[in-house]
């Protein structure tokens, strides 16, 4: 005894199957979807990315700078682990954190 459980079942794979078609016949045609098929994700709308201004000729000297101290005071290297893996090793501690990732950093 399922107690109606297979029929619910079949009754919902279906419904989803009917909402797939749907979906995709109106992605083919390119009638707009309902609210429920959209398939755009918008934050603050439009689907605009609003990228940062450039930098300044200051600001790139300064970032040029503390990319060559950062190279000074870590030399990153690249090494196989014994699984064939690339692996970057740095020769101090906190150089695998970025200026965003500050974690653990002092």
């Amino acid at each position: 005894m399922d107690h109606g459980n297979a029929a619910a079942a079949a009754a919902a794979a279906n419904a989803a199957a009917a909402a797939a078609r749907a979906k995709s016949a109106a992605i083919a045609v390119g009638a707009p979807l309902s609210p429920s098929q959209s398939t755009d994700f918008q934050v603050n709308g439009g689907g605009v990315v609003r990228l940062a201004p450039p930098l300044t000729r200051e600001q790139q000297k300064a970032d040029a700078e503390a990319r060559a101290a950062w190279q000074a005071r870590c030399r990153p290297t690249v090494v196989a682990d014994r699984d064939g893996l690339r692996r970057t090793q740095y020769a101090a501690p906190d150089c695998d954190l970025s200026r965003f990732n500050t974690a653990g950093a002092q």
